[in-house]
């Protein structure tokens, strides 16, 4: 169990709060123990994909669990295991060959329903309409908006929280999150090729000479105040996505988009987590999960 507790030290030391360290110890545990009972103290070392295939039988069909806890316990393992690899304890991990499997649809209710994250046609289609506003200011600063939420993955309370000081460009731009979940400082990025937004925004913000924007520390301001609300950007939000006939757009959408674009693209589960700030694993892992859509689409090019 010496193992288990220097994970244990990590998480702490990873910034996890005690809830989910306490989660982690539970599973982890009830595997280790398994593992004992099992095969007589087999070293994690020469663990192999085919007991861990066992194990997660074993939590269906001897333990009744639903899939849905059986997941957040694999969750949970491949960041465990993920651990022992980087420090050298295992030298093959058997849970990269390990599939999350589907539950019903994480990121929808039944076929028709509007799926937790937008697909990048309607990504683009929402950013069209937002790119025809006749209104300079608004258009610079809403666009700035939508890609700090889509491509650097900010909540909206992060976002209307944004100060002037708390971007750093240099290519890249990097946002200094101050008023985070939790209270948490962290930084995020913004890469160069989605950033041209936000420069252009921070120009004209940084040219307003109005005394409302002169004494506002804040990045993001409306036509009439120092600072756009929270509210003020669902408001924005509804009003384009009425002008491109969408339902359902709203800041925690974009935030699920930005994590969606991130599996799409190939980022592991746990660079996922790493730049959605996580504190859980298992809220990582339904980006990782294959949609009814995207089954259907794989079956039609067999």
């Amino acid at each position: 169990m010496e193992q288990l507790k220097n994970f244990l030290i990590w998480l702490k030391n990873e910034g996890k709060d005690e809830k989910t360290i306490s989660a982690y110890k539970t599973t982890v545990g009830q595997f280790l123990e398994w593992v004992s009972g099992t095969y007589d103290e087999k070293p994690l070392s020469e663990i192999k994909p085919i007991e861990i295939k066992e194990y997660i039988g074993y939590m269906k069909h001897t333990l009744n669990r639903k899939q849905a806890t059986v997941n957040k316990a694999t969750a949970s393992l491949k960041t465990y295991f993920v651990y022992l690899a980087n420090n050298g304890e295992i030298s093959d991990n058997p849970m990269t060959r390990i599939k999350i499997q589907k539950v019903q649809s994480s990121e929808q209710i039944g076929e028709t329903g509007v799926s937790k994250w937008m697909t990048k046609e309607e990504q683009d289609r929402f950013i069209s309409y937002l790119d025809l506003e006749k209104n300079e200011f608004k258009r610079l600063r809403n666009l700035a908006i939508i890609d700090v939420m889509l491509y650097s993955g900010l909540r909206v309370a992060e976002v209307e929280e944004l100060k002037v000081d708390d971007v750093k460009v240099n290519g890249d731009v990097t946002l200094t999150i101050r008023e985070g979940k939790k209270g948490k400082y962290s930084t995020v990025t913004l890469v160069s090729k989605h950033n041209r937004n936000l420069r252009n925004w921070l120009k004209q913000r940084q040219a307003l000479t109005d005394d409302r924007y002169v004494q506002s520390p804040y990045l993001f301001v409306s036509e009439r105040t120092g600072q756009l609300t929270s509210r003020g950007i669902q408001v924005m939000l509804d009003k384009y996505a009425k002008l491109a006939r969408m339902d359902n757009v709203t800041p925690h959408r974009l935030r699920h988009s930005f994590c969606k674009n991130l599996a799409n693209s190939g980022a592991s589960i746990e660079i996922i987590r790493r730049l959605a700030r996580h504190e859980n694993i298992q809220t990582t892992a339904i980006y990782i999960d294959p949609s009814h859509q995207e089954q259907i689409n794989a079956l039609r090019k067999m």
